[in-house]
This record gives structure tokens, C-alpha cells and sequence, in this order.
């Protein structure tokens, strides 16, 4: 299942995944990304927060994986919360599809996320 919140005066997206992501969890998810990219003043930023996550059913992981590709230099920088170890790989193997910067941060540090999400952006969405 995937939620989001909108906000627009930091041109960020909250992103809460739980459970096992669905080709229909895209079908959703999708849209509303890309509405968010569209009123953005600039690079969309990403609070992706991860709640007892089981992963992507094979169609959803190739959904995901498109969408990287398409969208690979529209993100500002995204900011992975998560629970384990193996979401904090992820990220890293994640890192290579987009052109934002990515980083892990275990959910007692999600204060520490947002201050980094709020940071200015160089080229690669880095701090300036």
C-alpha cells in the first residue's frame, strides 16, 4: 500500500510504502508523482518511509524500474526511512536509476531526513 501528503512550499513528497508493493499500487502511485513533479518549483524532493515493507511483487519491481529511467533527473534528492538493513541496501542499489541523491535513514533519524531533504541542491542534489 502506498499514501501520500503534498508539500508544495518545499517541493517535497511524502511517500509511505508498507506491505508488498502491486502493479495496482503503481497504477496509483504514478499519477500522483507525477502531479507532485508538475507543480514543483524545481527538483521534487522525496520522503519515502517505509513501514514494515515486503518488498515488490515482479510486476511492480519492473513498474518501479521504468519509472527511474523516465524520471532519471526530475527528483532533488530522496531520503529513504526505513526499518532494516536490507531497506538501507536497497537504497543503494537503488541509487544508479536516478540522477538524485539518495540516502538511508533508520526511522529514529527521520528528523535528521527532513532537515537533509530541506537543504539547498547542487547539481546532483547534493548540498550547495
Amino acid at each position: 500500500m502506498i499514501t501520500f501528503e503534498h508539500d508544495r512550499h518545499r517541493d517535497i513528497i511524502n511517500i509511505r510504502a508498507s506491505g508488498t508493493l502491486t502493479t495496482n499500487d503503481y497504477e496509483y502511485a504514478v499519477p500522483e508523482i507525477e502531479h507532485a513533479m508538475e507543480l514543483s518549483q524545481g527538483p521534487l524532493r522525496v520522503k519515502l518511509r517505509l513501514e514494515d515493507f515486503h518488498g515488490w511483487e515482479i510486476g511492480a519491481l519492473w513498474e518501479e524500474l521504468e519509472f527511474d529511467l523516465k524520471h532519471w533527473d526530475d527528483f532533488g534528492r530522496i531520503a529513504v526511512i526505513g526499518e532494516s538493513a536490507l531497506e538501507d541496501w536497497g537504497t543503494t542499489l537503488s541509487a544508479p536509476f536516478t540522477k538524485a541523491a539518495m540516502q538511508f535513514f533508520p526511522t529514529n533519524r527521520e528528523a535528521e531526513a527532513a532537515t537533509w531533504l530541506t537543504r539547498p541542491l547542487d547539481g546532483r542534489g547534493g548540498a550547495a
